[in-house]
């Protein structure tokens, strides 16, 4: 009794957290918002109208990584490696800033590799839904694929909590390859992750992210068989049939 008196408890405290709406990415469109332009949800799935909310906080975990496990796969956009995506961001209460990081995954978010982090500075300031955006450069060698793009952002102010959203996306680039970066810190995300208290008006945790003990990450893509190739393949099958 006592134990399932303790879950509901948690589940009210964390229920209010994510009831206030803070932060989320608005373009390109997060995986099920309800933004302008943005894909309609899955079979069966919902769009997120609390999409602001954080998925966790120092002590629980309320939402996986993406928010979501279900990718779109329709009407979701594409972008060349070496393109530079604007990521605006639809703002209720940033918090007084604090560290941002951007990752790409190849795997269906399994494994990812940063590509930008933005440390102290994201979302600080006098910020607001209309003017405030982050430009993100897609690594030139990004290889072809479909991927999931991923912000995370640790407040600076306030409940220690972590936000994040996804973009199920297309990179068009070269035919395999390997993309490298930087691992993905989670931070206050359940009993188990990293902590990190409060830091107004300072960039206090960002030696997490500099620290050489911040493994680099190495996600390989192989080559697809081209079409050409495919065809030619076929036209040898069929001519081997009729003799």
């Amino acid at each position: 009794m006592l134990f399932k008196s303790t879950l509901i408890a948690a589940f009210v405290a964390f229920a209010a957290i994510t009831a206030e709406a803070h932060v989320s990415v608005s373009s390109p469109c997060p995986r099920y918002g309800s933004y302008k332009g943005c894909p309609a949800p899955p079979p069966g799935q919902s769009i997120d109208y609390n999409i602001r909310a954080p998925i966790g906080t120092a002590s629980q975990i309320g939402m996986p990584m993406c928010r979501h496990t279900k990718a779109v796969t329709k009407n979701i956009p594409t972008y060349k490696a070496g393109q530079t995506i604007n990521v605006k961001f639809d703002i209720g209460a940033p918090h007084g800033g604090g560290h941002c990081q951007f990752a790409l995954s190849y795997d269906g978010g399994k494994k990812w590799a940063v590509i930008k982090d933005v440390l102290g500075s994201c979302l600080r300031g006098n910020v607001n839904s209309a003017t405030y955006s982050i430009p993100v450069k897609i690594p030139s060698n990004a290889p072809s694929g479909t991927v999931i793009f991923q912000w995370l952002w640790n407040n600076a102010v306030g409940n220690r909590e972590l936000y994040s959203n996804c973009v199920d996306m297309k990179i068009k680039g070269k035919n395999g390859g390997e993309l490298k970066g930087k691992e993905l810190l989670i931070i206050n995300y359940g009993p188990k992750s990293i902590k990190l208290a409060e830091f107004p008006n300072s960039n206090a945790g960002s030696q997490l992210f500099t620290s050489k003990a911040r493994k680099s990450v190495t996600i390989r893509v192989p080559k697809s068989k081209s079409k050409k190739s495919n065809s030619k393949s076929k036209k040898s099958n069929s001519k081997s049939k009729k003799n």
